[in-house]
């Protein structure tokens, strides 16, 4: 049975900014890049790369593959982020004061990508990644996600959630179609390299 590593993504522009992405297709800083030429070298034994189609998966991807020695990504878009509806593009700041008391309470907009629909999609993907691994004999694949994909696997699973910075994520395997969630992992130095999550999985703020 193949192990897959979810990562979430290297540091992009909207992370630096305490924008929520959702699906904005928003490129890496200079800072992400450096991270993902960074922990490059340490992919190196993993047989099979799969990334979101969302520009900062993707070229964490392209630039983890390249340092890795790794020739080929399987782009899948099932993979993406959560759709944020109207707060996509929006701080902290911005929706406490357009929808008071929301992100205190837990609720969302309307057009938000509910829980139970992202961990559809994200299972489905998941499960052909691991079917694909298994027939090429594949035992590690690494997966370049996003933050609120790993968090709500995390949540469903009834798993306490920990600090998400750039380029940490979670093993997971998938044993007969459901997704086990296992140990979380931060690659690199992730603290010098990230920004504050401000998404679906932040943890609460310090005391």
């Amino acid at each position: 049975m193949a192990r897959l590593l979810l990562l979430r993504h290297a540091e992009s522009e909207w992370n630096a900014q305490g924008r929520w992405q959702g699906q904005a297709d928003t490129p890496l800083t200079d800072r992400g890049r450096r991270h993902a030429a960074e922990a490059g070298p340490l992919m190196a034994t993993f047989e099979m790369l799969v990334c979101s189609d969302l520009s900062r998966a993707r070229q964490s991807a392209e630039i983890i593959a390249t340092g890795a020695g790794i020739d080929e990504i399987h782009i899948e878009p099932r993979l993406r982020e959560r759709n944020a509806g109207p707060w996509q593009g929006l701080t902290r700041d911005e929706i406490e004061q357009g929808w008071p008391g929301y992100l205190g309470s837990g609720r969302r907009p309307a057009d938000y990508e509910a829980d139970d629909q992202l961990v559809a999609r994200a299972d489905a993907a998941l499960s052909d990644i691991a079917l694909l691994a298994d027939r090429r004999g594949a035992s590690e694949v690494l997966v370049v996600t996003h933050g609120g994909v790993i968090s709500s696997l995390t949540v469903r699973a009834g798993l306490e959630m920990v600090r998400m910075p750039n380029l940490s994520g979670r093993w997971v395997t998938v044993d007969d179609g459901a997704v086990c969630v296992g140990v979380p992992v931060t690659v690199g130095d992730a603290d010098r390299h990230s920004s504050e999550a401000v998404e679906a999985g932040r943890p609460p703020p310090r005391s």
